[in-house]
Protein backbone atom coordinates (compact mmCIF):
# COMPACT_ATOMS: atom_id res chain seq x y z
CA UNK A 1 0.00 0.00 0.00
CA UNK A 2 1.29 3.45 -0.88
CA UNK A 3 2.04 5.93 1.86
CA UNK A 4 0.36 9.34 1.76
CA UNK A 5 2.18 11.62 -0.66
CA UNK A 6 3.83 8.66 -2.44
CA UNK A 7 3.16 8.21 -6.12
CA UNK A 8 1.99 4.81 -7.37
CA UNK A 9 2.98 4.14 -10.95
CA UNK A 10 1.46 1.37 -12.99
CA UNK A 11 4.29 0.41 -15.30
CA UNK A 12 7.89 0.69 -14.19
CA UNK A 13 11.23 0.23 -15.88
CA UNK A 14 11.45 -3.42 -14.86
CA UNK A 15 8.02 -4.08 -16.37
CA UNK A 16 9.10 -2.61 -19.71
CA UNK A 17 12.33 -4.63 -19.73
CA UNK A 18 10.63 -7.82 -18.55
CA UNK A 19 7.68 -7.71 -20.95
CA UNK A 20 9.85 -6.53 -23.84
CA UNK A 21 12.42 -9.27 -23.25
CA UNK A 22 9.69 -11.90 -22.89
CA UNK A 23 7.95 -10.85 -26.11
CA UNK A 24 11.22 -10.52 -28.03
CA UNK A 25 12.47 -13.86 -26.74
CA UNK A 26 9.22 -15.57 -27.71
CA UNK A 27 9.35 -13.96 -31.16
CA UNK A 28 12.93 -15.16 -31.62
CA UNK A 29 12.01 -18.64 -30.36
CA UNK A 30 9.14 -18.93 -32.84
CA UNK A 31 11.53 -18.21 -35.71
CA UNK A 32 13.74 -21.23 -35.00
CA UNK A 33 12.43 -24.02 -37.24
CA UNK A 34 13.76 -26.70 -34.86
CA UNK A 35 11.34 -25.61 -32.13
CA UNK A 36 8.30 -24.50 -34.14
CA UNK A 37 6.94 -26.12 -37.24
CA UNK A 38 6.33 -23.92 -40.23
CA UNK A 39 5.54 -24.29 -43.89
CA UNK A 40 8.53 -25.58 -45.80
CA UNK A 41 9.14 -24.51 -49.39
CA UNK A 42 11.65 -26.11 -51.73
CA UNK A 43 13.10 -23.56 -54.12
CA UNK A 44 15.04 -24.49 -57.23
CA UNK A 45 17.04 -21.26 -57.32
CA UNK A 46 18.59 -19.32 -54.47
CA UNK A 47 16.70 -16.19 -53.51
CA UNK A 48 18.72 -13.27 -52.15
CA UNK A 49 15.40 -11.49 -51.53
CA UNK A 50 14.23 -14.21 -49.14
CA UNK A 51 17.59 -14.16 -47.36
CA UNK A 52 17.31 -10.38 -47.00
CA UNK A 53 13.75 -10.63 -45.65
CA UNK A 54 14.79 -13.26 -43.11
CA UNK A 55 17.67 -11.11 -41.87
CA UNK A 56 15.42 -8.04 -41.75
CA UNK A 57 12.83 -9.87 -39.63
CA UNK A 58 15.52 -11.11 -37.25
CA UNK A 59 16.99 -7.61 -37.01
CA UNK A 60 13.56 -6.23 -36.12
CA UNK A 61 13.14 -8.82 -33.35
CA UNK A 62 16.59 -8.05 -31.92
CA UNK A 63 15.86 -4.32 -32.18
CA UNK A 64 12.65 -4.88 -30.19
CA UNK A 65 14.67 -6.50 -27.42
CA UNK A 66 17.20 -3.68 -27.46
CA UNK A 67 14.36 -1.13 -27.39
CA UNK A 68 12.93 -2.80 -24.29
CA UNK A 69 16.26 -2.57 -22.47
CA UNK A 70 16.89 1.00 -23.69
CA UNK A 71 13.40 2.02 -22.62
CA UNK A 72 13.93 0.53 -19.18
CA UNK A 73 17.23 2.37 -18.81
CA UNK A 74 15.71 5.67 -19.90
CA UNK A 75 12.71 5.26 -17.59
CA UNK A 76 14.96 4.35 -14.67
CA UNK A 77 17.22 7.35 -15.28
CA UNK A 78 14.34 9.85 -15.15
CA UNK A 79 13.49 11.20 -11.73
CA UNK A 80 9.74 11.02 -12.26
CA UNK A 81 8.83 9.76 -15.71
CA UNK A 82 5.42 10.51 -17.08
CA UNK A 83 2.96 7.66 -16.92
CA UNK A 84 2.81 7.41 -20.71
CA UNK A 85 6.57 6.83 -21.20
CA UNK A 86 6.57 3.09 -20.29
CA UNK A 87 3.50 2.56 -22.45
CA UNK A 88 5.22 4.27 -25.38
CA UNK A 89 8.23 1.98 -25.02
CA UNK A 90 6.05 -1.13 -24.87
CA UNK A 91 4.10 0.03 -27.92
CA UNK A 92 7.43 0.52 -29.72
CA UNK A 93 8.47 -3.05 -28.86
CA UNK A 94 5.16 -4.47 -30.06
CA UNK A 95 5.28 -2.37 -33.25
CA UNK A 96 8.74 -3.75 -34.07
CA UNK A 97 7.51 -7.31 -33.49
CA UNK A 98 4.45 -6.70 -35.68
CA UNK A 99 6.75 -5.35 -38.40
CA UNK A 100 8.92 -8.48 -38.11
CA UNK A 101 5.84 -10.70 -38.54
CA UNK A 102 4.71 -8.69 -41.56
CA UNK A 103 8.17 -9.07 -43.14
CA UNK A 104 8.00 -12.82 -42.47
CA UNK A 105 4.53 -13.00 -44.00
CA UNK A 106 5.81 -11.21 -47.10
CA UNK A 107 8.70 -13.71 -47.29
CA UNK A 108 6.29 -16.64 -46.97
CA UNK A 109 4.12 -15.27 -49.78
CA UNK A 110 7.18 -14.77 -51.98
CA UNK A 111 8.42 -18.29 -51.22
CA UNK A 112 4.98 -19.73 -52.03
CA UNK A 113 5.02 -17.98 -55.42
CA UNK A 114 8.56 -19.17 -56.18
CA UNK A 115 7.81 -22.74 -55.06
CA UNK A 116 4.68 -22.85 -57.23
CA UNK A 117 6.81 -23.00 -60.39
CA UNK A 118 7.35 -26.44 -61.81
CA UNK A 119 10.32 -28.28 -60.32
CA UNK A 120 12.34 -30.35 -62.75
CA UNK A 121 15.35 -32.38 -61.70
CA UNK A 122 17.71 -31.09 -64.40
CA UNK A 123 16.75 -27.42 -64.07
CA UNK A 124 18.66 -26.91 -60.81
CA UNK A 125 22.42 -27.13 -60.95
CA UNK A 126 22.80 -27.42 -57.17
CA UNK A 127 20.88 -28.81 -54.24
CA UNK A 128 17.50 -27.09 -53.90
CA UNK A 129 17.19 -24.41 -51.22
CA UNK A 130 14.78 -24.98 -48.33
CA UNK A 131 12.87 -22.02 -46.98
CA UNK A 132 10.85 -22.52 -43.79
CA UNK A 133 8.16 -19.92 -43.19
CA UNK A 134 7.59 -19.65 -39.45
CA UNK A 135 4.22 -18.59 -38.15
CA UNK A 136 3.79 -15.12 -36.72
CA UNK A 137 1.43 -13.89 -34.06
CA UNK A 138 0.29 -10.86 -36.03
CA UNK A 139 -0.01 -12.40 -39.52
CA UNK A 140 -3.02 -14.61 -39.91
Amino acid sequence: MAKPGERRDGLKAEHVVGLGALLSGAALFERVPRFVSGREYVLCHASPTLDHLTLTALALVVTAGVAAVAGGIMIQSQRSPRAAVPVIWLVTVVALLVAADRVDAHGAALAARKAATAFTEGACDYAPQDYVATPGWFSW
